[in-house]
């Protein structure tokens, strides 16, 4: 579909989604300097000068892995917790060697729909939001399933309620302070590496 010269990129991607009968997002389009648009067959589509972009649409559910899941060196691991479990939970990593952990205070709703929360034998809330703790941990790839199964070990009650963990991939990590990159940044004095080390000694 030939384009109109001076039409912006976005709006000749438009038009050629609009031909083919499938509606785009935003969100899905990564761009770069080109001649050529990608439509979502596969299809090439000529546009007129060399600044225009060339376009992709990336769709998730289209991927021939449906459990793909993103390979990196380091993780985050996020968990929202109940404000009581997380001192069990940073002493039980603590015991392992994880150190490095960022706590907020959060407020939210998940299964159990704001409802009230029992503790200690008497029932809160709070303008239907329960008020949780969420914690982010930083390890390599390595220690990411020790992680997981001691924040489950210590947190979970059995109840709705125990929380939800979030696991992200993490390109670099950088320490501030030095400027060290990576798994010299990750790493800390007392933390799971030099606990192996003693250990193998």
């Amino acid at each position: 579909m030939a384009a109109a010269a001076g039409v912006p990129a976005m709006a000749k991607l438009r038009a050629l989604s609009a031909s083919k009968r499938s509606p785009l997002s935003s969100s899905a389009l990564f761009a770069s300097r080109a001649g050529v648009f990608r439509g979502p067959a596969g299809g090439r589509v000529r546009s007129g000068g060399s600044s225009s972009l060339r376009m992709t649409v990336v769709r998730a559910e289209n991927s021939p892995v449906p459990d793909y899941v993103p390979d990196s060196k380091f993780y985050k691991v996020e968990a929202i917790l109940r404000p009581w479990r997380v001192p069990h939970v940073s002493s039980a990593l603590l015991k392992i060697g994880i150190r490095g952990v960022t706590v907020s205070d959060v407020r939210g709703f998940g299964a159990q729909g704001g409802s009230s929360e029992r503790q200690a034998g008497s029932e809160f809330s709070e303008d239907n939001f329960l008020a949780k703790v969420k914690m982010e941990i930083v390890v390599s790839k390595d220690q990411v399933e020790s992680v997981i199964e001691k924040i489950i070990e210590e947190a979970r009650t059995g109840e709705i309620g125990d929380g939800k963990i979030f696991l992200l991939p993490v390109s670099d990590i950088i320490r501030v302070r030095t400027g060290e990159r990576g798994e010299k940044a990750e790493r800390m004095t007392g933390g799971q590496a030099d606990i192996i080390s003693v250990g193998s000694n």
